[in-house]
């Protein structure tokens, strides 16, 4: 089998081209991206031709694969709660797969924060699980703390923050959660891909690239 590898084009998938989807037209914008792990999203937004992109992890260590991918990103340490750039830096902020990790009840601060870092009329663009029970049932981090959010939820913290939204979406379905789970299992155990990779992976695309209503991941967008 093939050696697992944390290059783009491996850990590429049809969730986070569902992000970059529904981010729309990036030409021409300065953006942010709160936790860029291996720097797919900024990789794709200079192709997009925005602006600029910046992307904040707490410690170096979380972006030093991105910083050698994606040269033409800036890369800081930093927080969803303390953004290291000054008020009225961006365009668009996005923070995909990150709000659910940040510390329970400080959610709120942190959309608070990305407001202040947004210009007038500037967006942000949130993934996070969604709680549904089969993904809550085989997410075996959500037996610990791993937070999954209702659509209610989490346009409730959005709002409060001082947005106004524009859109939600539910994508993702059993494919995203059996791909999700063999992959950690193949990752730590065997250090390899997991087994007939292209194949699920072409199921992923028709659950998040299609119109088709998933149980997976919440998508939501709102603007300042």
């Amino acid at each position: 089998m093939q050696k697992f590898s944390e290059s783009i084009n491996q850990r590429l998938t049809a969730r986070h081209m569902k992000c970059f989807q529904y981010c729309g037209n990036l030409e021409g914008k300065d953006i942010l991206d709160i936790g860029p792990s291996f720097g797919w999203f900024e990789k794709m937004a200079l192709e997009g031709k925005c602006k600029s992109v910046a992307g904040i992890e707490p410690r170096r260590q979380d972006f030093y694969l991105a910083e050698k991918e994606v040269p033409g990103a800036v890369f800081k340490e930093g927080s969803a709660l303390h953004i290291p750039f000054v008020d009225k830096s961006f365009d668009l902020v996005v923070m995909f797969d990150v709000i659910e990790h940040i510390p329970k009840n400080t959610e709120r601060q942190a959309i608070q924060e990305i407001k202040r870092v947004l210009r007038p009329g500037g967006k942000v663009v949130i993934s996070t699980p969604f709680f549904y029970w089969l993904s809550n049932m085989m997410d075996p981090a959500w037996y610990f703390g791993h937070r999954h959010y209702e659509e209610k939820e989490l346009a409730e913290i959005v709002e409060g923050g001082g947005f106004r939204i524009e859109g939600m979406e539910k994508r993702g379905g059993i494919f995203e959660l059996i791909s999700a789970i063999l992959m950690y299992f193949f990752k730590w155990v065997f250090r390899t891909e997991i087994p007939y990779k292209d194949w699920f992976e072409e199921k992923r695309v028709s659950e998040y690239l299609t119109d088709k209503e998933g149980f997976e991941t919440l998508y939501i967008k709102a603007v300042k």
